[in-house]
C-alpha cells in the first residue's frame, strides 16, 4: 500500500451544481470515478485523496473543462467546510485564522497536507503544500484548494477581495491566461508549491463578525483528530470501508483492489495486528448503523437495506449483539433523550468500534 491522505466529501463543494450547469453528468462523473454517488449527500465521510484528485480529473473530462476545479471553486466557500470552516473563521484576526487553517487542516480537514506562510518584503507568500504522492487530478486539486484559501481571506478583507497573484505548481503555459481569466487575478507558473500572494499589512485585519461567546461545542471538538494516520493500514482500510458502505457491502476483494495489496496479502498484515477484515467490517457496520438510526426518518428495514442485509431480522439482531439492545429500542432510548440511558447505549457500541 502507498502512502496516502485523506480528506472529507465536503472539500467537493457544489460539485454537482457546476456539473449540471455545464450539461454534464454527475453520475456518470461518479461512476467513472469508481465512487459512491452518495457521497454528495455525506460531506463528513472521508475518503483517499488520490480518488478525490481521480473525481476532479474525470469531472474536467466529463466537462471537456482543463481549468474546471477553477470555476468549482469560484462558488465554494468556508462555510461549507463543517466543523473545520468554523474554527477558521471564528479567529479574531487574519493572521490567526491563518495559524488555525495550517495547524488544523491534517487533523480536521485533510491530511498529507501543509499550509505555509513566508513573507517576501512586504508579501505574503500563503503556499499548499502535498506529500500525497498521487499524481493523476493533482493539479485540479490545487486550483480548488488555492479558492478556499481566498475563501478564507475574504472573510475578514471582504468578499470581492483577490490576491495580488496566484502561483500555480506546474502549470501549463497555455493554461496560465484561462485560469488567469477565471480567477480574475494574475496566474504564475511554479515549481514548488502553489500559492496566493497579497500584502502583509492584512494579516492584521479584523474578523468582522466576531461574536463573544463563539466557538465549537465539545462533540465537534471530539472530531478534531478522526482522520488516520497516512500510514496506518486498519485505518486506511476502515476509509475505504466506509466510502463502500455508502453504495453497497464492501467484499474483501474490492477493498484489497481499491487498497492496492493482494488478499493475501491484506489479511496477512492485518492478522500481524490482531485484526481480520471481518473485524473492520463489523466495526464499520456498526457506526454507520448508529449514525443512521439517528436519523429517525428512515426506517429499520430502510436502515438494514443500506446496510447490505436481506432481512431486517438479521440487523436487528447483529445490532442487538453489539450493543446488548434491539435497534428499535436504542431508537426509542434516543428518542425519548433519557441521558442515562441514550449515553449509555451509544458509549457502548462506540467503545467496540474504537
Amino acid at each position: 500500500m502507498h502512502q496516502t491522505g485523506y480528506t472529507r466529501a465536503s472539500t467537493l463543494g457544489p460539485i454537482a451544481k457546476v456539473v449540471a450547469a455545464a450539461g454534464g453528468s454527475i453520475e456518470r462523473v461518479f461512476r467513472r470515478a469508481d465512487l459512491p454517488l452518495a457521497l454528495l449527500e455525506s460531506p463528513d465521510t472521508l475518503l483517499p485523496l488520490r480518488d478525490h484528485f481521480r473525481l476532479l480529473m474525470v469531472t474536467s473530462r466529463e466537462l471537456h473543462d482543463e481549468v474546471f476545479a477553477a470555476r468549482l471553486g469560484r462558488q465554494t466557500s468556508m462555510a461549507g467546510l463543517g466543523v473545520y470552516g468554523r474554527w477558521v473563521t471564528q479567529a479574531p484576526t487574519l493572521l490567526e485564522a491563518i495559524h488555525r487553517a495550517g495547524a488544523s487542516l491534517p487533523h480536521m480537514l485533510q491530511n498529507a497536507t501543509q499550509l505555509v506562510v513566508r513573507r517576501f518584503g512586504g508579501e505574503i507568500h500563503w503556499s499548499y503544500e502535498l506529500s500525497d504522492p498521487a499524481r493523476d487530478g493533482r493539479q485540479q486539486n490545487e486550483m480548488l484548494a488555492v479558492w478556499y484559501m481566498i475563501a478564507v481571506i475574504r472573510h475578514f478583507a471582504g468578499a470581492r477581495w483577490l490576491p495580488g497573484r496566484i502561483i500555480l505548481r506546474d502549470l501549463p503555459n497555455r493554461l496560465r491566461y484561462p485560469i488567469a481569466e477565471v480567477m480574475c487575478t494574475d496566474a504564475a507558473v511554479g515549481n514548488a508549491a502553489s500559492a496566493i500572494v497579497f500584502d502583509r499589512r492584512l494579516l492584521t485585519a479584523v474578523n468582522p463578525e466576531l461574536k463573544q461567546g463563539d466557538g465549537l461545542s465539545a462533540s465537534e471538538l471530539g472530531r478534531v483528530f478522526d482522520l488516520p494516520d497516512p500510514e496506518d493500514l486498519p485505518g486506511h482500510l476502515s476509509v475505504l470501508i466506509e466510502l463502500e458502505l455508502l453504495d453497497r457491502r464492501p467484499t474483501l476483494s474490492r477493498i484489497g483492489d481499491r487498497s492496492g495489496l493482494a488478499r493475501r496479502t491484506l489479511q496477512r498484515r492485518l492478522s500481524e495486528g490482531g485484526l481480520s477484515y471481518s473485524d473492520l467490517l463489523r466495526n464499520a457496520l456498526q457506526r454507520r448503523a448508529v449514525r443512521l438510526l439517528c436519523q429517525t426518518d428512515r426506517s429499520i428495514s430502510d436502515i438494514a437495506s443500506m446496510l447490505g442485509y436481506d432481512d431486517p431480522a438479521h440487523f436487528s439482531r447483529a445490532f442487538e449483539r453489539w450493543s446488548g439492545v434491539a435497534p428499535t429500542r436504542w431508537r426509542r432510548l434516543l428518542e425519548s433523550q433519557v441521558p442515562p440511558g441514550t449515553k449509555r447505549v451509544a458509549r457502548t457500541i462506540l467503545d467496540r468500534t474504537e
